[in-house]
This record gives structure tokens, C-alpha cells and sequence, in this order.
């Protein structure tokens, strides 16, 4: 039951059973027993569900010290433990650290299983991938995901779900790399897999639909986009019996994205206000979710020249995200570069400059300086230096941009074009 309201989306329902079932456990059991170490695992995966990372920590540790204990080092209990630790490293945006216990796990699973042709050693490679891709380390990020896909394409065949979502991984990459037509060819060809799988009507079937309106958003084809949001929204509020789930929130906000895109604000605003509620009535106001909502919100007041009202919206997510995710995190850097956008267009140079500065400075401690997201801080930066007057800062941002563009993302990437004809080779 209590796994039925985590995936309707019920979260303090779930872990209300959940703890309930833990202290059975251990009365029943003692302290140190697999079954107890399930129970923290199932009361972790709730508050990683919520947004509460902090908290899920607290129990993946308590769920790995009991298994250690147990199993000792080398158990596949363990390593799944390592994996849920790794996973809310990465939704923290803390890579190094994930990083590390991702590896641990493949090491454990290597050796349980005796080397690489086990499903859940690919599994591994496509975690240390997801890490890569966080990074910005597109290229690291494709060799671990191929590695997975050769793996699972042995083991499995081609037409299987683990096939699917290793390709639709890699297909996510060459989305962030502007291949946008390799992107979609795969995740066409992924979503054939998954209806012949799964016929029409199931969730994975929904999150193809999303991915190829993603692609399509990405291009300007927005009808197109539409259309594949709306079917994907369909099959879920169709599966979860209505509109109050974190899924079908997330369609509403990526059909507001749409909306926004082809100007039209109010209908933007419309979808992006029923996603926020959904949210809020699920998680609460702190929630990463809600803050997203926030930001689509305040982008919509920006793009109507609302700089005000969009500026009210930045703040609002920039306190969600700095409480759930400490100051340190890719998202609040995001929304430190957008306050830092209204200030540039209020013609606030020192207050933008500021901002933009706070993004540059988290982007190089999360990801290191080789990263897309820290040449674009270095654009913001030029642009505000140019209305200053200040050439020689201007030049030094956009050497610096240039550059990383051009080793991250290659000489032909249309960001790295962009920039070509203003710098000294």
C-alpha cells in the first residue's frame, strides 16, 4: 500500500506506513536484519521523492551500515545502496561525490559478477554516465552509456526497456550537444521499442513523447511540440486517474514552455499556475519542483518585459533552491543568472554584473571551469562590460567563452560559431 501512494505521488502517506513497518521490523527482528535496512531504503527513496535529499541520506547510510554489516562489502544490497547515495549526491549536484560511489558500486559488481556482462554492471556505467553528463563532460559521459548499451544489447537484445533508456541517455547528450536530429532519430526510434513493449498506454511510452517535444521545443517546432506534451500528458492523467501528480505537473509545465515559445504569455502562465498548484499540494512550498515552477513563471514575466513581477518569481525560487540545496548547486546558480538578466535589462550593470558573477563562481565549483555553463557566464559578463565601456574586460570574457566553447562543444557547435568572429585565434 505504501508503495502504491509513493507512485501516485502521496508522499506522506507512504512514508507514514513505511515508518509504521520499520519499527515491526525491528521488533520483531533487532536492529540488524535485511529487512530493517529495506525499510530505511523505502523511507529514504520517500524523502528523496519529497526534495528532502538531507533526510534521504540519513536513511540510505543507515539502510548501507546494517548491509555492511550483514553481507559485509561485497553484496549486491550494498552496492544498490551505494547507488541510492550516489543518486541523491547527483540530484545535489555534488558530482565528485556521487562520482565516488558510483564507482564503488561497479567495483562491487564487477567483482561479485566477474567482470562486465551483467545488467547491473551496465547499470553502473549509465550512473558514472548521468555523473558525466551533470559535469558537462559530454564525451565520458557517451563512452560510460555505450558501455552499458553494449552490455545490456548482449545480454537482452535490442528490444528491451534497459536498451531503451541507455539510448535515450545518450540521445539527452546529443540533445545538449545541438545534434538535434540524432537526438530525435534515437528517440524515435526508442519510443517504437517501447510501445511494442509496452503498448500505448504506459508511463515510458509518456516520457518518449516528452523527450521528442523537447527536441522539437528546442527547434522552434512547437505545433509539433504541443502535440507530443499533449499525448504525453494525456497517458498520464489517463494512469494516475486525474491531474494531482508531480508527472502530470511536469507536463503542464512543459506545455507552458511551448506556449511561452510562440508568445502566447497568458496561455503560458495558465499551465505554468496549474503545474505550481499540483506541486505545492503535493510536496509542500520546499520543493525543487515548486522552485521550477517559480522560475518558468518568472521567465514568462520576463519575456512580457514584467521585469518586476519576473524578479518577484527569481527570488521566490532562489530561496526554495538555496534552503533544499545549500548555496552550492547548479539550479541556484541558474537563478542567480536570471535575477542577474532582469538587473541587466533594468540597467542595473553593477547589481547584473554581481549575479552573473555568483552563477560564474558556483559553475566553476561544481563543474570546473571547462563547462558550457561557465562560458555562458562569461557571455552575460562581456555583454555587461561592452554597455560599460570596458573593452579590454569585454574581449577577456569573450576569449574565454570562445575557448571553452570551442574544446567542450567542438569548432562547428553553433555557440562556438557565434563567437569565432570576435576573437584573435
Amino acid at each position: 500500500m505504501a508503495n502504491i501512494y509513493q507512485n501516485q505521488g502521496h508522499y506522506d502517506q507512504a512514508l507514514e506506513i513505511y515508518k509504521s513497518v520499520l519499527e515491526t521490523k525491528i521488533r520483531v527482528c533487532g536492529h540488524d536484519h535485511p529487512d530493517v535496512a529495506t525499510s530505511f531504503n523505502n523511507i529514504g527513496a520517500v524523502y528523496e521523492g519529497k526534495g528532502d535529499f538531507e533526510n534521504a541520506l540519513v536513511q540510505f547510510q543507515k539502510a548501507l551500515e546494517i548491509r555492511t554489516r550483514v553481507f559485509g562489502s561485497d553484496h549486491p544490497d550494498v552496492a544498490n545502496s551505494y547507488i541510492n547515495i550516489g543518486e541523491v549526491y547527483r540530484k545535489q549536484g555534488k558530482y565528485e561525490e556521487a562520482l565516488e560511489v558510483y564507482t564503488k558500486s561497479l567495483d562491487i559488481m564487477t567483482r561479485i559478477y566477474g567482470g562486465d556482462n551483467h545488467p547491473d554492471v551496465a547499470a553502473s556505467f549509465n550512473n558514472i554516465g548521468l555523473v558525466y553528463a551533470g559535469k558537462g563532460e559530454f564525451e565520458n559521459a557517451l563512452v560510460q552509456h555505450q558501455k552499458a548499451l553494449e552490455i545490456q544489447t548482449r545480454v537482452f537484445g535490442s528490444d528491451h526497456l534497459d536498451v531503451a533508456e541507455t539510448r535515450e541517455n545518450m540521445a539527452i547528450i546529443y540533445q545538449k550537444q545541438g545534434h538535434y536530429d540524432q537526438a530525435l532519430e534515437i528517440y524515435k526510434s526508442v519510443l517504437e521499442t517501447k510501445i511494442c513493449v509496452c503498448g500505448h498506454e504506459h508511463l515510458d511510452v509518456a516520457a518518449s513523447y516528452n523527450n521528442i517535444g523537447n527536441v522539437y521545443d528546442r527547434q522552434g517546432k512547437y505545433e509539433e511540440a504541443l502535440e507530443l506534451y499533449t499525448k504525453s500528458l494525456d497517458i498520464k492523467t489517463h494512469i494516475y486517474g486525474g491531474d494531482n501528480h508531480p508527472d502530470v505537473a511536469a507536463s503542464f509545465n512543459n506545455i507552458g514552455l511551448v506556449y511561452a515559445g510562440k508568445g502566447e504569455f497568458e496561455n503560458a502562465l495558465v499551465q505554468h499556475q496549474k503545474a505550481l498548484e499540483i506541486q505545492t499540494r503535493v510536496f509542500g512550498s520546499d520543493h525543487p519542483d515548486v522552485a521550477t515552477s517559480f522560475n518558468n513563471i518568472g521567465n514568462v514575466y520576463r519575456e512580457k518585459g514584467d521585469l518586476e513581477n519576473a524578479l518577484v518569481q527569481y527570488q521566490k525560487a532562489l530561496e526554495i533552491r538555496t534552503r533544499v540545496f545549500g548555496s552550492d548547486h547548479p539550479d541556484v546558480a541558474a537563478s542567480y543568472n536570471n535575477i542577474g538578466v532582469v538587473c541587466d535589462s533594468q540597467g542595473k550593470n553593477e547589481e547584473a554584473l554581481e549575479y552573473y558573477q555568483k552563477f560564474l563562481d558556483i559553475k566553476i565549483r561544481v563543474f570546473g571551469s571547462d563547462h558550457p555553463d561557465v562560458a555562458t557566464s562569461y557571455q552575460n559578463l562581456a555583454a555587461v562590460y561592452q554597455r560599460q565601456g570596458n573593452h579590454v574586460q569585454t574581449k577577456e570574457m569573450v576569449t574565454k567563452a570562445y575557448h571553452i566553447f570551442l574544446r567542450m562543444l567542438g569548432p562547428d557547435h553553433p555557440q562556438t560559431q557565434g563567437l569565432k568572429p570576435f576573437v584573435d585565434e
